[in-house]
Formats: C-alpha cells, sequence, structure tokens
C-alpha cells in the first residue's frame, strides 16, 4: 500500500508540476527560423578549446578542420601537430590520434575528417591518401590521392553512411587554364559512385617562369556547400547568386536565387592586395609588396564574388554570407533560407566580432555553432556559441 501511494505521488507531482513546466520552456523555445525572422541573433560562447584544456605537453599548433561522433565527442584535425585531438562533449580532454610519420595510422598533414558509422576518413594532403580508422584510431585502410583526378577540399557525411567530397583539379601544364571542382558521392569504403556537380574556378594562376609557383588570384568565384540534415546537399557557386539543392540519388532536385547589389572591385582594393604581400629581394631580404611577375599574373574581376560562404544550420535553414554593396564592410551578416528555398530575413549577429571569419572555420551541430577563431597572442581555439535572440 505504502509504495502504491508512492507512485501516485509521483504521477500527481509530474502532471501538476513538471509536465506544466515542461510545456512552458517548451513554448518559450523558439526555433533558428523563428529567431532569424526577427532580423538579429546573438552568439553567447557556452565552451571553447584551447591550449588550456588539454594537458601541459600537448597544445594546439594549427586547426585545419573538425568533426563528431554519434556520441558528441569532438575530433580536431591538427596538420601541423600531425594528429587528432579528441575532447568529450564537456570538453574534457581524452587524446590524441595518430602521429606524425607515413605508416599506417600515422598522418602527415591530416587537413580535413568526417566520421560515419563509428569510422573516421581523414584526408592527408602530406601522405597523399584518404584514411579511414576506428573512432579509438586503429588504422583499418587508407586510398591513395591521384592528383590527376583532383586534391579533396573537404569531406562530409550524409545519414546514409556515404561520403560527399569535393576534389579540386589543377592543370600545372597549361596556365590559362582554370581549376575544376568535382563534388562527388562516395561509398564507406571511399569508392566513387557518382559526381553530382562540377565548375570551372579561378582560384589559382599557375606560372613557371621567372619562377614556378601558383598565384591566388583576388576575388575569385568559388563553389561553396555543405550537407543538409536530411541529406540533401546545397551547393553555389558565388560567380552569382544562385543556390542548387541535390539528392545524392536523384541529382539536382531544385534551386533558387536572389536579388543583390553586386560589389565592384574598387582601385584601393587592388592596392591592398598587393601591399599585403612580401618577397624575398636579390639580396636576401624581406621587401614588402608584390614583386612585377604576380603583378602582371593577377588579373582581377569588377565584382567581387556575390557570396562568400554557405552553411546549412541544425534545422536545414540555408545560411548564405553575401557581399551585397552597402553590406560588404558587414562581416557579421547573413541571408536565411528554409530548406525549400524561401527568403526568411538578413540577420545580424551580435556578440562576436566577424562571422564568419573565414572559409571553413565555422561549423554547426544542433542548434549550435562553432567556430575556429585565432586570439590576440595568434593561439588557436574552437569556440561553440549558443543562438538565442537578441534582445
Amino acid at each position: 500500500m505504502r509504495e502504491r501511494k508512492h507512485l501516485i505521488y509521483v504521477f500527481l507531482v509530474f502532471f501538476c508540476v513538471l509536465l506544466p513546466l515542461t510545456i512552458l520552456y517548451s513554448m518559450d523555445q523558439k526555433t533558428l527560423a523563428e529567431m532569424y525572422r526577427s532580423g538579429e541573433i546573438k552568439l553567447t560562447p557556452v565552451l571553447t578549446l584551447s591550449d588550456e584544456s588539454m594537458p601541459e605537453d600537448v597544445f594546439f599548433e594549427s586547426l585545419s578542420d573538425l568533426t563528431f561522433d554519434s556520441e558528441d565527442n569532438i575530433y580536431i584535425a591538427d596538420s601541423s601537430a600531425c594528429d587528432i585531438k579528441v575532447f568529450d562533449p564537456a570538453g574534457r580532454f581524452i587524446k590524441t590520434l595518430g602521429r606524425k610519420g607515413q605508416g599506417p595510422g600515422e598522418f602527415l598533414m591530416p587537413s580535413y575528417l568526417s566520421f560515419a558509422k563509428g569510422q573516421i576518413v581523414v584526408c592527408e594532403l602530406g601522405n597523399r591518401r584518404l584514411s579511414i580508422l576506428t573512432k579509438n584510431g586503429e588504422f583499418l585502410k587508407s586510398v591513395p590521392i591521384l592528383s590527376a583526378e583532383g586534391w579533396p577540399r573537404k569531406i562530409r557525411t550524409l545519414p546514409n553512411g556515404n561520403f560527399v567530397i569535393e576534389n579540386m583539379k589543377r592543370f600545372y601544364g597549361n596556365n590559362e587554364k582554370p581549376q575544376e571542382s568535382f563534388i562527388g558521392i562516395y561509398s564507406p569504403e571511399l569508392g566513387c559512385k557518382k559526381t553530382i556537380y562540377t565548375q570551372s574556378v579561378w582560384r589559382n594562376k599557375y606560372i613557371t617562369s621567372p619562377v614556378r609557383t601558383n598565384l591566388p588570384q583576388p576575388f575569385a568565384s568559388l563553389v561553396y556547400w555543405d550537407v543538409a540534415p536530411d541529406g540533401r546537399i546545397v551547393i553555389g557557386y558565388s560567380e552569382k547568386y544562385l543556390i542548387e539543392i541535390f539528392d545524392s540519388e536523384k541529382g539536382k532536385l531544385f534551386d533558387f536565387s536572389h536579388t543583390y547589389n553586386p560589389v565592384k572591385v574598387t582601385k584601393e582594393d587592388k592596392i591592398n592586395f598587393f601591399d599585403n604581400m612580401t618577397s624575398t629581394s636579390s639580396q636576401g631580404g624581406i621587401k614588402k609588396g608584390a614583386p612585377d611577375y604576380i603583378v602582371e599574373n593577377t588579373k582581377f574581376p569588377k565584382y567581387k564574388p556575390a557570396f562568400q560562404y554557405i552553411i546549412v544550420d541544425g534545422e536545414g535553414n540555408i545560411l548564405v554570407f553575401s557581399c551585397s554593396e552597402g553590406i560588404a564592410k558587414e562581416a557579421r551578416s547573413f541571408d536565411a533560407f528554409d530548406s525549400d528555398g524561401h527568403f526568411i530575413s538578413r540577420v545580424q549577429v551580435k556578440g562576436i566580432h566577424a562571422f564568419p571569419p573565414y572559409y571553413s572555420r565555422l561549423y554547426r551541430r544542433g542548434g549550435y555553432f562553432w567556430i575556429r577563431e585565432t586570439t590576440e597572442q595568434g593561439l588557436y581555439q574552437i569556440v561553440k556559441y549558443k543562438v538565442s535572440e537578441f534582445n
């Protein structure tokens, strides 16, 4: 009888106290789309991964990519340290995976990561291979990267365990030929199943005289993409404001565009581009500014790209960081669209000085944004931000 009275008391507490509180809390929580619609959001740091998060003999030398496993553990590729640093969801350091080398389970420049079905895929640019490991770092297999087929630039996982990989193909023997960006679907064993998207881009220009080098082309229109939670692939080529939506099996589903005012490349932009360069003089010293051969082989477009980044948030909303005239100097804003491409709002971001700082430095997990940052002291860190309304 006493146990029965106790159970009745528990049910009364739940239905009379806890359940109403839960409902009220749920009603108070707005979706990301609802917060975007207000035109302003606030990012609040809730977790920082830095050198202080690790033992004294472990520190970040560089941060090239990050991914998460099914338990929300965090895997961070450190291309200079040639390892992968692992943290639990609370930010507690667990261990490092791998070490510098060329053998199984060793890394040289681990640059891109993705996680699927208990396995990690690591793109090692130094070893020219894609390696598959268990979540504990045990080597399973590797696939060589063939330069004739292109160099990987980004890897993301699909819900079915397949991977989406962007490769960039370079034509070193032809200075007047642009690079080719390919986005393909790969099996869990890293076999290419199909290519769903291709685009020519002028990311770099390769020259052989007077020196053999590649020259980054300013304000180049590039391919940006991300994978939505439902597995759809969102791709945009920034020459114009056009976003395409793909299914990994069916191909292209639809596209949508958005009006914008193109931003002209100014004389000041050109001067700043060259002034920020340094080179070695014939006497061995460091000379500020670009050498003549760089100036002669650099071509400026008339307009800046339509956008400079695309990411899909945890609800499937598509965020496009545009370069429209009038907001070109505002780094803390983006255009928000729903999963069907309907415009939600232009959104201003408060609480952070730049959003995102650079391409491939912004990640999302659920309702949070993760940003790879550099401190004033030049140290690397990963910061997890909570999204909320700006009041």
